[in-house]
């Protein structure tokens, strides 16, 4: 949903007739042509007192029979506060959350699973005539997030492909989720089959002769004008993580993201980096790494976080419980990392490095 969209939503739903109790409007109710509405005493915009200013209490909109200023919700409440825009869509937030209001989960991008030489085992789409696989349900990966993320569910489809000597070739993706990997566009670049059964010799499966994923930034076409995203490491970091950022209205706007390992690559366009730059053109403002907190990972977090402080970027990097990833842990550990954070600077880098060093040492 867009900012846009997510405020009009919310001056919606506040009730005007709350809304002047709780701020100790002076007004009493009338009713008119449109139906009722609240008589005001105090016109917010030339002063006068003598309840010459009407409000529906249904639509929010009305007008000063003195000044002749017309209002609706949105201009009248800023007019009461005396306070800028920005404060207004705040104020209205927040009282509108009191309410009961909640914003609205962030749904997927428009993707595409067309490519010109790429094409996806046989599979369905989840959740299936509404319908989930258990194997993700039993990771709490609810039918709505294998919806956001893509996720299809290969019974018996094969993927075939040449290999450098022009053999035709198939791998087996029978019993595996696919998991599509799109660009910023959304287009079709590669795909995971991850095995569900615990029997496969490999747990993943990836289509050869196509980019690796290191290339590629997971979900990355749902962050495409998001103010603040949260990389974390596989993809079902990334599905934990999505599914504790829902779970606080305050972290909806942050969109979670996959590197496919500890570090981002970087020297030329195709890189993760250079994706992570054009986000900043879209309006990227705040990265947080996510990744797990062994001291080596936390090491390699700081330093990709030096390299995105160089190019503007503020960066924060989230410590989770020892040992775990997100998709290990619990969703209220996840908000707990992303909130208490710490913000990548020279010094903290430098503590960072001290510190691994010393534990080298002594492992040594």
């Amino acid at each position: 949903m867009h900012d846009n969209e997510e405020l009009d939503e919310a001056i919606r739903s506040i009730d005007i007739e709350n809304w002047l109790d709780q701020e100790g409007v002076d007004y009493r109710q009338a009713r008119g042509s449109s139906g009722r509405q609240a008589n005001i005493k105090t016109c917010p915009c030339c002063g006068n007192s003598k309840w010459k200013v009407y409000v529906g209490l249904e639509s929010g909109l009305g007008n000063c029979f003195v000044c002749e200023m017309k209002y609706n919700k949105f201009s009248f409440i800023r007019a009461q506060l005396g306070v800028s825009g920005k404060d207004t869509v705040e104020h209205i937030k927040a009282f509108a959350r009191e309410q009961g209001w909640r914003p609205a989960k962030r749904i997927g991008a428009a993707v595409s699973l067309s490519h010109a030489s790429l094409k996806l085992p046989a599979s369905i789409a989840l959740p299936h005539e509404g319908r989930n696989l258990k194997y993700l349900e039993n990771r709490n990966i609810t039918a709505d997030v294998a919806k956001y993320f893509a996720f299809r569910f290969s019974q018996k489809g094969k993927f075939n492909y040449e290999d450098d000597k022009h053999r035709k070739l198939f791998q087996d993706y029978s019993n595996r989720i696919i998991i599509p990997v799109f660009d910023l566009e959304g287009d079709l670049v590669s795909f995971q089959g991850r095995d569900i059964t615990g029997r496969a010799e490999k747990k993943y499966l990836f289509p050869p002769g196509f980019a690796s994923t290191g290339k590629h930034l997971y979900n990355g076409h749902n962050a495409v004008g998001a103010a603040r995203i949260v990389i974390g490491e596989g993809v079902f970091d990334v599905a934990a993580t999505k599914i504790a950022l829902d779970g606080d209205m305050a972290l909806r706007d942050v969109v979670p993201v996959g590197s496919f390992g500890k570090h981002l690559s970087h020297g030329d366009e195709d890189s993760q980096l250079a994706k992570i730059m054009r986000l900043k053109e879209k309006g990227l403002k705040e990265v947080t790494i996510m990744w797990d907190a062994e001291t080596a990972a936390l090491v390699a977090a700081v330093e990709t976080g030096m390299r995105l402080i160089g190019c503007g970027i503020r960066t924060r990097i989230a410590v989770l419980p020892a040992g775990c990833d997100p998709n290990e842990t619990s969703a209220a550990n996840v908000r707990d990392a992303f909130w208490k954070a710490e913000v990548v600077t020279p010094m903290m880098a430098t503590r960072l490095r001290l510190q691994a060093n010393r534990l080298g040492k002594v492992a040594a």
